[in-house]
């Protein structure tokens, strides 16, 4: 018999985090900041934004900077 509750109360479990995963999604997808990252990311796969290339290259370059100095 406890078998029977071991089961019942993962099952529960189960159905209470998938309902919290999925309103958390749904949260998630209409997010403001989502918007934005949304846009920037097609801005960046598209090759459109001069400003994206222009501070990647920058990090690049300071990460060449950190690694010859260690």
């Amino acid at each position: 018999m406890p078998e029977l509750w071991f089961v019942a109360g993962v099952a529960l479990g189960t159905i209470v985090t998938g309902f919290a995963a999925i309103g958390s999604f749904g949260r998630g997808s209409d997010s403001v900041r989502r918007t934005a990252w949304s846009r920037e990311h097609a801005l960046r796969q598209r090759g459109v934004s001069s400003q994206a290339s222009v501070g990647a290259s920058a990090r690049h370059a300071d990460d060449e900077v950190l690694s010859k100095a260690s």
